[in-house]
């Protein structure tokens, strides 16, 4: 008897490391108002790639009966099957996640009367993002048709623990940038960073007879938001 399991849960990662390089333009400066308002902008528009590194724990459960969850492979009745009510079988997946972040910004720098050296702005951005997920570990923490209730030791994207992905990004940031000198500036900024659906699969579930061999695992992952902050140095060619 074979089984589909479809399982759902919400990931969180608490921390994330970042770090990148940008190269732009910016365009002449548009006064704002009258002559003596003080005020201007200054468009710019950037490329930009990064990286993004975190970790995923994820608590899942099957929302839906399984009217046949498993073949009980232990004791005198190894073919008998059990009827499990939604939200009994669960797992936990941890996952560690890389992404390599490519955008292209478009960037509004503000003068203000107060200072021609430090400079607010605002912009948003569009690209991609290619994922790697490493290191998936998949354990069953709840199935009471087992005689321990849970399967200790399997990791059920064992023969294959990595996968590979993309998907379409979309960014908002606003910051400050402060001019130092001639051509160096610093600039410390908030990101707001979304990354769309996209899917992976994992090796299958591959122990002899300590567990019964599965097809290869498809995981989906929705859609990720990222809050950021960053600080750079920026040189002005």
């Amino acid at each position: 008897m074979f089984c589909d399991y479809n399982v759902t849960g919400k990931s969180e990662s608490k921390t994330a490391s970042i770090g990148g390089a940008q190269i732009g333009y910016e365009l002449s400066e548009f006064q704002i108002g009258s002559s003596s308002s003080g005020w201007g902008l200054r468009p710019a528009i950037e490329l930009e790639g990064y990286y993004l590194g975190s970790s995923m724990n994820t608590n899942l459960s099957n929302p839906n009966p399984e009217a046949f969850a498993a073949v009980n492979s232990v004791g005198p009745n190894p073919n008998t099957h059990s009827p499990l009510a939604a939200n009994s079988h669960t797992f936990n997946d941890t996952i560690n996640l890389n992404m390599g972040v490519l955008l292209a910004n478009t960037v509004f720098n503000f003068k203000t009367p107060w200072s021609n050296k430090i400079l607010p702005y605002v912009g948003v951005g569009i690209g991609g993002a290619i994922t790697s997920l490493s290191g998936a570990n998949s354990t069953q923490t709840s199935n009471p048709q087992m005689p321990t209730g849970y399967e200790a030791g399997i990791n059920h994207f064992n023969s294959n623990n990595n996968a590979t992905g993309s998907a379409f990004a979309t960014q908002l940031k606003a910051g400050v940038r402060a001019e130092l000198f001639d051509k160096f500036s610093i600039f410390a900024e908030y990101r707001y960073l979304n990354i769309t659906d996209s899917g992976y699969t994992f090796g299958s579930t591959e122990y002899g007879l300590e567990h019964a061999k599965t097809t290869s695992w498809n995981v989906n992952l929705g859609s990720m938001n990222y809050h950021t902050g960053v600080f750079g140095i920026q040189y002005n060619l």
